[in-house]
């Protein structure tokens, strides 16, 4: 027995309370890694911009019409929800990135050299965006006669 909980006149058996040592967890069919990770991405997104649950509802649309509730958009932050693709591709437009950095590979994942490294650390030291020091070494392209 996993866990019972005495509800009235019938028990209610909890899968995960109380669970033997050794035995084999579950999983839940409802609970999907790779949502979760998208969705770590969306939240860190949204918090950025200041926004709540409801703002970011409120601003992706059905294409039915109307707007998903902050509940559904919660589950899928957490990996409770997996929506489909239209509703990642619109997500990314209101919140202004790429699809494919919100649902692609993480870049913590990509092999990073030690020249890269460090171009990183003096441009944080010195307080410079990376593409702010691109625009300064690049040359001025002169118009093609």
């Amino acid at each position: 027995m996993y866990g019972r909980v005495p509800m009235g006149r019938h028990d209610i058996y909890l899968r995960g309370l109380a669970r033997p040592p050794g035995a084999p967890r579950w999983s839940d069919p409802y609970f999907c890694e790779w949502s979760a990770v998208v969705g770590g991405r969306i939240r860190r997104r949204r918090r950025d911009r200041g926004w709540t649950l409801k703002e970011l509802s409120g601003s992706v649309h059905k294409p039915e019409g109307g707007h998903y509730s902050g509940g559904y958009f919660s589950r899928v932050e957490r990996g409770w929800a997996s929506a489909p693709l239209y509703v990642y591709l619109a997500i990314a437009d209101v919140l202004e990135v790429e699809p494919g950095r919100l649902l692609g590979p993480d870049d913590v994942q990509k092999p990073v050299s030690d020249a890269e490294l460090t171009l990183l650390r003096v441009l944080r030291r010195i307080e410079l965006a990376p593409d702010e020091a691109i625009a300064r070494l690049t040359p001025t392209a002169t118009p093609v006669r």
